[in-house]
């Protein structure tokens, strides 16, 4: 089979490996598509704390079971994963807080994962994984967008947005567009800010933005405000990897308001400053929103099902020969969401 194989920081070959040999209980997947996630470009070009570790990348992955030894799958079985894998011992996941758990990991990270023709799915992924079928009339290409979806849903679940408010989300990536989409379902009033117009005009054009904010065109704050009455967004959502970003989301937000850090910073910039005293006197929670409970991928996949996501004007496909290509992409902000389709493309 083919597969990329991460060497280290930008270090990556496809190569040609043997098909994983399918034992008792486990499930041999053949890979329609895997996406390529703002994390994977991430360690590809500045490392991780994996670095140094070869292995193949990839946690947002779909495709058909070609073999199975498990009695709850069968041969041709659609199936999506999402990206945790648990441990199901300690504190956390005794409290079903399975995110945060202390074993935490992370396919294509901390083993091997679904930028591959096939991908071998143990009895530790089946058990304490992500795993769950594909709904009827839900292509496998789109299927691919249910892992990060499952972020999206859960951080509106922490945040407690409700329809009316106004959220200003900070990103028009991937991601950020996702909150958008969701938020614009839910009923909510979208603030999208970006750094560059271009950006700002494709979220207008193919995904419906409505109200935008240029950080390059003066001070966001002020833009901010002044879409919503002097006050600032109900909710802010950092959905960024910028330090300015997470320093700038108190003042974005209205006393007593909630703010998101959406967006991991990269490991040479996690350190920033934010005002306490804008966070103390204006009664502002902070929430980290990091992964999700697995629940969030069924009801992603239903979701996606529904066709509330525009997923078509979302996805650029990849062959897995190119998968390289999709990460300079993805850095260089002329893709949205990449998504490697191995085995030639044929299943999707």
């Amino acid at each position: 089979m083919n597969a990329v194989v991460f060497e280290g920081r930008e270090r990556m070959q496809v190569a040609n490996l043997l098909v994983p040999e399918c034992g008792d209980g486990e499930v041999l997947l053949q890979i329609a598509a895997c996406g390529i996630c703002g994390s994977d470009a991430r360690s590809y070009f500045q490392g991780d704390a994996n670095t140094g570790t070869r292995r193949i990348p990839g946690h947002e992955m779909v495709g058909l079971v070609s073999e199975s030894r498990n009695p709850e799958y069968k041969q041709g079985d659609r199936l999506a994963l999402a990206a945790d894998v648990h441990c199901g011992e300690c504190w956390y996941c005794r409290h079903e807080l399975y995110n945060v758990c202390d074993k935490h990991r992370v396919l294509g990270k901390h083993m091997n994962g679904g930028l591959a023709d096939y991908m071998l799915l143990t009895r530790e992924i089946l058990t304490y994984g992500i795993v769950n079928r594909v709904p009827e009339g839900l292509s496998l290409l789109h299927a691919g967008i249910s892992e990060p979806l499952c972020s999206v849903l859960a951080t509106h679940d922490d945040l407690r947005i409700q329809a009316g408010e106004s959220v200003c989300v900070v990103g028009s990536g991937p991601m950020g567009i996702l909150h958008l989409e969701l938020l614009k379902a839910l009923g909510a009033r979208v603030i999208l800010m970006a750094r560059t117009h271009s950006r700002l005009d494709r979220a207008r054009d193919d995904f419906g933005a409505e109200h935008v904010v240029a950080a390059s065109d003066g001070d966001p704050v002020e833009q901010v405000r002044a879409l919503t009455e002097g006050r600032g967004a109900d909710v802010v959502i950092v959905a960024a990897p910028s330090p300015e970003a997470v320093s700038q989301s108190p003042w974005l937000v209205r006393k007593r308001g909630r703010v998101g850090l959406f967006g991991g910073l990269p490991l040479a910039k996690r350190e920033t400053l934010i005002d306490i005293n804008r966070v103390h006197y204006g009664e502002i929670s902070l929430i980290g929103n990091f992964s999700y409970h697995p629940r969030y991928h069924k009801q992603s996949l239903e979701l996606l099902a529904s066709g509330a996501i525009s997923c078509d004007k979302l996805i650029t496909q990849y062959l897995i020969e190119n998968s390289k290509q999709g990460l300079h992409d993805i850095r260089d902000g002329n893709v949205l969401k990449a998504v490697v389709v191995p085995n030639g493309g044929k299943l999707v």
